[in-house]
């Protein structure tokens, strides 16, 4: 009799979401080897012989977590090498590939079937693998599931968005548009001012009680899955819209004297990108108490852009 219903295979680099799958595993009775819980059992041992009978003899399943990161692991490779000969000799499926990205895996059968999790949630994906295991209907959602479930799909979607965030904190940007007529500099400059105070306004609105209230449910009543999911989606568009809106005003190249204007515009996602990311850390953090804080006011400090603007209206 195996010892784990599930052993998870992944790079240390996916661990956060990985860590959230073995946390939603444990709530839904699916024994798992995940390394985390086993430091004490795996301190002194070889470790090369003791993975490889826990990934080649004592699961049921082995789901693998594949990323450009799990693709070039010592590790990991070690242990996908150990499921793979399991799955050879298995009668059934043993290796449950799931998907953050498209990087090719060597012994990988093609045409196995796959989960593309770039876009499920933690709490999803331990769905379906309780379900693989036959313990799906044993454990109810736990309380406050709700919170998780925004607070999973967030985090997610705002993964998805990293190279994003670094190109926007590099200050980096492909060209995108030439102005070179002062009058159409002016005018685009108060333009995407106009919609940079529109994500804003969209964030906190989306954000406003009774809309909340729909998707999260009334005191006493559970909240609906779809409305929550269509939230965080929503949520985490607007803040892939200011991403956008910075990096527009960064490709531009307008006339030598606006650029300063331009540059100085650009910076002011700054603060609320950190807002948006300070509130989903702590947001998350709240989740554990199954309740969290949904109240989101963003600011920005505009003195540096209007003493920018003040130069070139006066020269």
């Amino acid at each position: 009799m195996p010892k784990y219903d599930v052993c998870l295979s992944f790079a240390g680099e996916d661990r956060p979401y990985v860590d959230q799958v073995a946390r939603h595993l444990t709530e839904l009775g699916v024994s798992r080897f995940y390394d985390t819980d086993e430091q004490a059992d795996l301190w002194g041992k070889n470790l090369v012989e003791h993975l490889t009978e826990i990934y080649r003899n004592d699961s049921r399943f082995c789901v693998m977590f594949i990323s450009e990161h799990y693709a070039r692991k010592m590790w990991t490779k070690h242990e996908r090498q150990a499921a793979f000969d399991r799955a050879l000799v298995s009668d059934t499926e043993y290796v449950l590939p799931v998907r953050f990205d498209d990087t090719e895996i060597p012994a990988l059968r093609t045409g196995t079937g796959y989960l593309d999790i770039s876009n499920r949630s933690p709490r999803e994906l331990a769905e379906m693998i309780a379900q693989k295991v036959g313990k799906a209907a044993t454990a109810p959602p736990p309380a406050g599931w709700e919170y998780q479930l925004f607070s999973d799909t967030v985090a997610m979607l705002m993964r998805n968005l990293k190279d994003k965030r670094v190109s926007h904190e590099m200050g980096t940007a492909k060209p995108k548009r030439l102005i070179t007529e002062d009058v159409d500099a002016l005018d685009t400059f108060r333009a995407r001012s106009r919609s940079f105070d529109g994500i804003l306004n969209t964030v906190e609105d989306l954000l406003a009680p009774g809309r909340v209230q729909m998707a999260f449910g009334p005191p006493g009543r559970p909240g609906d899955r779809d409305k929550i999911k269509h939230l965080a989606n929503a949520f985490v568009e607007q803040y892939e819209g200011l991403l956008d809106w910075s990096a527009e005003l960064r490709g531009t190249t307008p006339p030598d004297r606006y650029v300063a204007l331009y540059q100085a515009a650009a910076r002011l996602a700054d603060q609320p990108l950190q807002q948006i990311e300070r509130f989903v850390e702590e947001f998350a953090a709240a989740t554990d108490r199954g309740a969290g804080d949904l109240r989101l006011h963003l600011e920005y400090d505009v003195r540096p852009v209007e003493a920018e603007l003040q130069k070139v209206q006066t020269t």
